[in-house]
């Protein structure tokens, strides 16, 4: 987080959250309002428990702000969501997901983008077609490894 925020910060902050809240929502996750589990500088972070999982709205996330998200997965025993949003000199403004698995050593998954297919939400890699999906629900996260197989294009 900057020290002083302009307008343009807000309102990417504000967009990253908006994009965070709704996976929650359509996901139907409960989150909770005691953040107890874990210290004051963490409190951006959404935490749904039950499915042990952070949800963090991130303008940015470069290696010190991942290692801060490694932390939190490592003290909460969750993996984690990061959303943020991207804007490129050219084009329209992209929304990347980073995935985070927590153990012993954390192992993330970029560029992934989600997707809604009969009222489940997945997620899917974004320009590596090898990597595992994943499959969000009230229970967490799970890889492609744990469930049947689900096709994105046309049938």
């Amino acid at each position: 987080m900057k020290k002083y925020m302009t307008a343009r910060d807000r309102a990417e902050e504000a967009e990253t959250l908006k994009i965070a809240l709704t996976i929650i929502e359509i996901a139907g996750l409960d989150l909770d309002s005691d953040i107890s589990m874990l210290p004051r500088q963490f409190a951006q972070f959404l935490i749904a428990p039950d499915a042990y999982l952070l949800i963090v709205p991130a303008v940015s996330l470069d290696e010190g702000g991942r290692r801060r998200v490694e932390n939190a997965m490592c003290m909460s025993k969750c993996d984690a969501i990061v959303v943020s949003v991207s804007r490129p000199s050219i084009g329209p403004r992209k929304v990347t997901l980073e995935i985070g698995i927590d153990g012993l050593v954390p192992v993330w998954y970029s560029e992934y983008c989600a997707r809604l297919i009969d009222g489940a939400l997945y997620f899917a890699p974004a320009f590596d077609p090898a990597g595992p999906l994943f499959k969000l629900t009230k229970k967490g996260l799970t890889a492609s490894s744990d469930f049947d197989g689900v096709c994105f294009g046309e049938q």
